[in-house]
């Protein structure tokens, strides 16, 4: 659709499911608001469906042929995303494969996949790799937080831009913003990935997965703890939000498997330690040699930051290498002392 001076109108078309009892519909209000108020507001068109059901989002996604998908409902934990059934009374799981399937036959025209629902950073990845840009949740988030971030990122949208700089990389870096200026701890729950077809395909490096994950194992499995609050802060952001994306992957296929899970929870308590690294770095190469697709998304999620896995596997490295009996304090709300995690040990 273009305007007189030769610029197409992008599309965005928002995906409801389930609004009963959701905050679906303050969020399309907002999002309406948002793109209204932007210099750039008449470079977009909305549009919009309700109450979908998987034959919805396929017959709005090609009759629409927008630029910009932005799905709101709710996500389960394995990555599908709930929509309503044909007689619109049971609730129908749509999986992350049927997604990226959607997308791979709309990817000539869909340049950024907004997936405002929980645990949606799992399809968020598996879709990059067919669409330009497409963002998830790590983990569960709350009304508040997602309302925040669509709000952000729709005004990041509309705000003038120069042109070296990337308009819907910087529209998320505003919707966590929005998210941190409200002062929420949700602040690194929203995860954006970008196009990995055409990007060079390096075989996984199992032994680097493990050195990456296990500093990361303690927080990453007391996850409700209040030691989880400090691990941004002892691990660094950067690591600490990539390592609970990689996780988030890893963690529903470890819990299945009893030699995996008993591997991880032997170097929560002993991270350097170079047996228990060993048994763990077999133990996932069985696992993830079982699962192709799910080798592949971890591998595009690791190479899509390698400057932040090098530079903690190096950390890591010196540790193990330096001193077996380094010992990083664990804290929890203001501070409080929760206990150590040693070279050998986890000390209470």
């Amino acid at each position: 659709m273009p305007i007189s001076n030769g610029v197409c109108v992008k599309t965005i078309l928002i995906l409801a499911a389930i609004p009963q009892g959701l905050r679906l519909d303050k969020e399309i209000r907002l999002i309406e608001e948002a793109i209204r108020r932007g210099v750039k507001r008449d470079l977009f068109k909305i549009t919009l469906r309700t109450a979908v059901r998987p034959t919805d989002i396929r017959r709005a996604i090609a009759e629409e042929q927008p630029q910009i998908v932005h799905f709101c409902g709710h996500g389960l934990e394995d990555g599908s995303l709930l929509l309503e059934d044909d007689d619109g009374g049971e609730n129908k799981p749509v999986s992350a494969s049927g997604l990226v399937s959607l997308f791979k036959l709309h990817a000539d025209h869909v340049e950024c996949v907004l997936l405002n629902a929980c645990y949606s950073a799992k399809p968020a990845i598996a879709i990059s790799e067919y669409i330009n840009y497409a963002i998830g949740m790590n983990q569960p988030i709350g009304d508040k937080a997602a309302i925040k971030f669509a709000i952000g990122f729709y005004d990041g949208l509309g705000y003038p831009t120069s042109d070296n700089q990337d308009v819907f990389q910087r529209a998320f870096e505003e919707g966590k913003l929005a998210i941190q200026l409200e002062d929420l701890s949700e602040a690194q729950i929203p995860v954006i990935q970008t196009k990995t077809k055409e990007k060079p395909y390096k075989p996984m490096d199992i032994a680097i997965l493990v050195k990456f994950l296990a500093p990361c194992l303690p927080f990453l499995m007391t996850v409700g703890n209040k030691a989880v609050e400090g691990a941004s802060q002892k691990l660094g952001e950067d690591v600490w939000t990539k390592a609970k994306s990689v996780w988030a992957l890893l963690q529903p296929k470890v819990e299945t498997k009893p030699m995996a899970k008993g591997a991880a929870e032997e170097l929560v308590n002993s991270p350097s330690d170079t047996d228990a690294l060993d048994i763990f770095q077999k133990q996932l190469k069985k696992l993830l040699d079982e699962d192709k697709t799910l080798a592949a998304q971890i591998t595009r999620l690791m190479q899509s930051d390698e400057e932040v896995i090098s530079k903690a596997v190096n950390t890591f490295n010196q540790t193990i290498s330096g001193n077996d009996n380094v010992v990083q304090n664990v804290t929890g709300n203001n501070n409080k002392f929760m206990g150590r995690v040693g070279g050998n040990a986890t000390i209470n």
